[in-house]
């Protein structure tokens, strides 16, 4: 397939990196739907950091105090992108870090929301499955055989924390970084609810209801979702009726 490369997108509005737990860093920014209405809304990265180098998770670019603020928790070496709908902003810290890009196997850099387009504007250094050697102590994936495909970050730490994309969200209330329309949008479309399945997610993915119904056994005490709040502690139980909702 033809590689069409595009400039980095520029950095939007975002909070301050905080630290959710030691060692699991989260940012709050935003999103600008493309199109000619203001449709924004929020969205998340998490930061791993294993002794002095930084796993970016779910990448939203930063602005210069944003990265400076980075850069002091450590070296960024690796990226991991969980969701085809998100990886925009993956060759800005390529480019910035040398940092390797880690990917689902069958996930491609297609611009807007078609998947299946001819043209990519980015490669990958390592495509993962469930059975891949992570860049993270105690990590592994598990993957859903969506059509695209997507994949949950569990992490062997605090009790298990798991890292997603858009299946698992926790947007119970919108922020300061929705647009108006973007409120009304995405409360109209349901996805304005606590410990929610991604109703887009399962629309456009078509995720097997086994590989759903198998999130239940991963044991995860904590969240760290690429949209919404993080959940600390107790977070399969909180999850658990949406879960079994959408795979019965």
């Amino acid at each position: 397939m033809p590689l069409v490369a595009r400039p980095f997108p520029p950095a939007l509005p975002h909070g301050a990196i905080r630290e959710v737990l030691p060692g699991i860093h989260f940012v709050t920014g935003t999103v600008a739907m493309p199109g000619p209405l203001p449709v924004r809304f929020s969205r998340n990265m998490t930061i791993v950091r294993e002794r002095d180098r930084l796993v970016l998770v779910n990448t939203v670019r930063l602005t210069d105090a944003g990265l400076a603020a980075l850069d002091a928790l450590g070296k960024v070496t690796d990226v991991i992108r969980l969701a085809t709908n998100h990886g925009q902003d993956d060759p800005f810290y390529a480019d910035r870090y040398a940092a390797r890009v880690w990917v689902v196997k069958g996930q491609r850099y297609t611009a807007g929301f078609d998947a299946n387009a001819k043209d990519t504007y980015f490669t990958p250094d390592v495509e993962m499955d469930d059975g891949t050697e992570l860049p993270l102590e105690g990590a592994r994936l598990y993957t859903f055989r969506s059509r695209p495909p997507e994949g949950l970050l569990l992490l062997a730490r605090h009790g298990g924390v798991c890292i997603s994309g858009d299946c698992f969200q926790h947007w119970h209330a919108t922020d300061e970084y929705f647009s108006t329309l973007g409120r009304i949008m995405m409360k109209v479309m349901g996805f304005i609810q606590p410990h929610n399945i991604g109703p887009g997610w399962l629309k456009q993915c078509k995720p097997p209801k086994e590989d759903l119904a198998g999130t239940l056994e991963l044991g995860f005490a904590n969240m760290m979702p690429a949209h919404g709040d993080p959940t600390v502690g107790d977070a399969i139980e909180r999850y658990r009726p949406a879960i079994r909702r959408v795979s019965a």
